[in-house]
């Protein structure tokens, strides 16, 4: 049973990634810029592991780099790197909280920022410290609010209870 919510998270980042690309990348004229791909890939690594989560990131990094991308693997790198730190912010004692979603949503989402534009500053591509300081306030709220969006999709059906007749039929 499993193995079939990893195939079904990924079937949900790739629709994630058609919608990224169809409808999510239109509104970065207006300065909102949703990252639906990370929230996911930060999901499907607190629920599904850290294996999974640099896999499916790297593929789907590399699908959006080949269809839309300027440079071909950065956001491979990056998506893959998302899974690792999310892995090690829990390792180092993070609780599975909402609070702590939230946080670790804001800081991927920053670090995200940093080192893509780190990446095309190294690589003489245009970057602007403007619009970095735009991204960096208004991007980690957008990414939040996709957060309570994913989440519960996400970890849907990970967590089996029983039903609330049979799970208080001793106390009453």
């Amino acid at each position: 049973m499993k193995i079939f919510y990893k195939i079904l998270h990924f079937f949900i980042l790739i629709i994630c990634l058609l919608l990224q690309i169809v409808f999510f990348e239109n509104l970065k004229s207006f300065s909102v810029d949703f990252d639906l791909i990370m929230v996911v890939i930060i999901a499907i690594a607190l629920f599904d592991g850290v294996f999974w989560g640099m896999l499916f990131g790297f593929i789907v990094g590399m699908v959006l780099d080949l269809m839309v991308g300027s440079m071909v693997g950065i956001s491979a790198f990056v998506y893959s790197m998302n899974a690792f730190v999310v892995d090690r912010l829990i390792v180092a004692g993070f609780r599975y909280k909402l609070l702590t979603y939230s946080f670790i949503v804001f800081l991927i989402t920053e670090i995200n920022i940093l080192i893509v534009s780190l990446i095309r500053y190294l690589f003489n591509f245009d970057s602007n410290i403007l619009t970095m300081g735009l991204e960096m306030i208004t991007k980690p709220i957008c990414n939040i609010i996709l957060m309570f969006i994913i989440f519960p999709v996400i970890s849907s059906g990970m967590k089996r209870e029983t039903e609330f007749g049979l799970k208080y039929k001793d106390k009453i």
